[in-house]
């Protein structure tokens, strides 16, 4: 996701059950007033005991309104006998019922069955069936879903114009979840194998969304159909609708694979000229990212960019982009900093998802860290140390970056009440985090590292069936790095991401002897190698038991990491 607005501002198993349908106007309207729930947390019990294979959504659009309908059909496959299930949606929405297959039964005779809505959770009675079934879930649902108040960061449906006074809609949801618009298990550690999106809307309004599309066809009422098919997992927040009277410029891209695959960015008519200016530079740093990270991971599909009237987010292979064609106003380079963040998250995000909000570092940290590494090579080191010290002074240290124990997206980000949130820090710690193991390990062990974290074994980069997505956590990169360094690096992850407090370097000099001393919150081990100036040399001191003594000359004044490799407390 983008940074927090302040970037800019400086420049983001029981019986069977039965419930009574609720609907009502004045709850309904209750219910658009009523804050937003977290996405993630602990799984309940009766999420736990499924596993989502497939959803189809199909949903129709109603713009002058505000207003959709439609159905979730959700394929799913039970992990642990269970007598009821429970899907998310917003309550701002009303559920008209909900179908569900027979145990032993052919997936497409579904029987009506009571429910019950309320405070977002779709609560669902599931006759007893065995261990390991596939079963089927339809629901009907639809009403004014809520209006995002300010997206990508507060999140829902936004209704905008073009500049001809078009209609521009699109969704955004990461904090609040995909429920926030659609029915579903709305948790990071569970993904659907694959997904359809079918969704109508007025014509001549062109709808663009995540995987290929399959088919436009017309609709009843002037309306047209648009099919799209996701062949790979995807995470819930990722699944987006971007809706304009779009143009398309686009190119069969040829990958770092050698396979050409198509590379679109849907574009507003009056932005065509600028947007083939820029639709340049996406190639330009999708090509960096192949080359550090690997292959493009979903070029089954296609790599799609949408504008929209927001600032961007990002959407698997159909990125939000709303940067108004702007470089980057906070270190002063020609580049475009939003789409290269938002493409960084296909790898970090999207590749690579973290099980649990609580390693929302994985998919932030790691993005912003990649900025730097880009501007270092098309700009120089000059260019790579000025957005290091940029992200430096932002970093607040309020929370551990990959605290234990499972969060929810507000408990991580997005405006958290909780005093230990690390808000910001996800982002510009989690680069600096990046940025000192390069300086521990050396840049060759180091990007070795990086395209591990992505795939961890290589011949997963070949695959184009989606095999290559995974979950993973902190302590799977820790071990990675650790495996490929040949280091142990439990005191390197401890100090940076289980707590917040970072390490101080203390330097004494006394006559020719300058002795060097971390000083860490609770004595913690922090055997980090720092870089020294002496007399115009430079030299990697060791400091094995966190301490180091050099021989210098007679009236030397030493600068200990003078080129700000070692993330540190430092004076502001």
């Amino acid at each position: 996701m983008v940074m927090t607005i302040r970037y800019l501002a400086r420049a983001m198993g029981g019986a069977a059950l039965c419930f009574p349908l609720l609907t009502s106007t004045a709850e309904a309207q209750e219910d658009q007033a009523r804050p937003v729930k977290a996405s993630g947390g602990e799984l309940s019990r009766a999420q736990e005991v499924f596993d989502v294979k497939h959803y189809r959504l199909e949903l129709e659009i109603f713009p002058d309104e505000k207003r959709i309908a439609g159905t979730l059909t959700m394929t799913a496959k039970l992990v642990e006998s269970t007598g009821a299930i429970m899907l998310d949606l917003d309550d701002a929405l009303t559920v008209d019922g909900v179908w569900i297959s027979a145990p032993g039964a052919d997936s497409l005779v579904l029987s009506k069955v009571s429910f019950r809505h309320h405070d977002g959770e779709i609560q669902i009675p599931l006759s007893r069936r065995s261990t390991g079934e596939t079963f089927v879930v339809h629901v009907k649902y639809g009403g004014v879903p809520r209006e995002a108040p300010r997206p990508p960061w507060d999140g829902g449906f936004t209704w905008s114009r073009t500049a001809d006074g078009s209609h521009w809609i699109a969704t955004t949801c990461q904090g609040e979840g995909a429920d926030v618009w659609w029915p579903c298990k709305d948790h990071p550690s569970d993904e659907p194998d694959s997904m359809d999106i079918v969704v109508t809307v007025p014509a001549p309004l062109v709808v663009a969304s995540n995987g290929r599309l399959l088919e436009v066809r017309e609709a009843s009422g002037d309306r047209l159909t648009h099919h799209w098919h996701v062949s790979t997992p995807i995470n819930n927040y990722g699944v987006a609708l971007n809706i304009a009277p779009y143009e398309t410029i686009t190119t069969q891209y040829q990958g770092v694979e050698g396979e050409p695959f198509e590379f679109t960015y849907w574009v507003l008519p009056e932005n065509r000229v600028k947007g083939e200016k820029l639709f340049e530079e996406f190639q330009r740093q999708m090509a960096f990212f192949e080359d550090v990270c690997g292959p493009y991971p979903f070029r089954a599909d296609k790599y799609g960019v949408a504008e929209t009237p927001h600032l961007g987010m990002e959407h698997q292979s159909i990125i939000a982009y709303g940067n108004g064609y702007r470089g980057d106003i906070v270190t002063g380079y020609d580049y475009d900093w939003l789409h290269h963040h938002e493409l960084s998250h296909e790898w970090w995000a999207n590749l690579v998802t973290a099980r649990d909000w609580k390693d929302f570092w994985i998919h932030e940290g790691i993005g912003t860290y990649l900025q730097a590494v880009y501007l270092e090579r098309r700009f120089g080191p000059e260019a790579y140390a000025k957005k290091m010290a940029t992200d430096l002074k932002r970093i607040e240290n309020k929370g551990s970056v990959a605290p234990r124990g499972a969060r929810t997206t507000k408990d991580m980000y997005f405006a958290s009440k909780r005093p230990d949130a690390p808000d910001i820090d996800v982002y510009m710690k989690g680069s600096w985090i990046c940025h000192s193991l390069r300086w521990l390990v050396g840049d060759e062990v180091f990007f070795k590292i990086l395209r591990r974290w992505a795939y961890p074994d290589p011949t997963m980069e070949s695959s184009r069936d989606g095999s290559a997505c995974r979950f993973a956590s902190t302590d799977e990169l820790q071990a990675i790095a650790e495996e490929l360094s040949g280091m142990d690096l439990g005191w390197f992850f401890e100090i940076y991401l289980r707590q917040p407090d970072l390490p101080e370097l203390e330097v004494s000099i006394a006559g020719r002897q300058c002795t060097l001393s971390w000083k860490t919150p609770g004595g913690m081990a922090f055997p980090m190698p720092v870089e020294v100036l002496v007399a115009g040399k430079l030299q990697r001191v060791a400091m094995e038991e966190g301490t180091s003594v050099l021989i210098i000359p007679r009236g030397a004044s030493p600068q200990a990491d003078p080129n700000s490799r070692v993330l540190m407390k430092r004076p502001r």
